[in-house]
């Protein structure tokens, strides 16, 4: 799959105010594009790419636009992980976690420190380097509750 949108700055504005909010530029097929990344929502300025992209490609488009999003620090996909333990008869605990990334969800286990993905595994849809990131952010949320 190729990328939807080129050319992907980000810069923080009304910084230190209430409203701060990170405001984004990009091009989609050779238009320039602006929008606002405030509260976890993507608000689209004038022009809107719904005016000339479909549905489907509008919500591709905003899928990618969380991803850079996550990789220039500005989202946190594991804030809303969830941890169970799972029933076995081992003197250690395994934990089954799940969370979603770009609208798709993730599943693993966690036992001994040690991260085991189920199909469909994040390094197949994502790149090594947010991958790592994801890993971390589970790791800390497991130190966090079981400690």
């Amino acid at each position: 799959m190729f990328p939807l949108v080129d050319h992907f700055e980000v810069e923080p504005k009304f910084e230190y105010r209430q409203h701060e909010r990170h405001q984004f530029t990009l091009v989609i097929d050779g238009r320039k594009y602006k929008g606002d990344y405030y509260d976890g929502v993507i608000q689209w300025l004038n022009p809107h790419p719904q005016q000339v992209v479909n549905e489907r490609k509008l919500h591709a488009i905003e899928g990618e636009v969380y991803e850079l999003l996550s990789e220039h620090g500005l989202r946190d996909d594991t804030d809303d992980i969830e941890i169970e333990p799972m029933e076995n008869n081992q003197s250690r605990k395994l934990h089954m976690f799940k969370l979603k990334i770009q609208g798709e969800e993730y599943k693993g286990t966690f036992r001994n420190g040690v991260i085991e993905w189920f199909h469909p595994k994040p390094v197949r849809k994502l790149k090594d380097e947010r991958v790592e990131k994801i890993e971390e952010k589970v790791h800390e949320k497991m130190k966090e509750r079981f400690e």
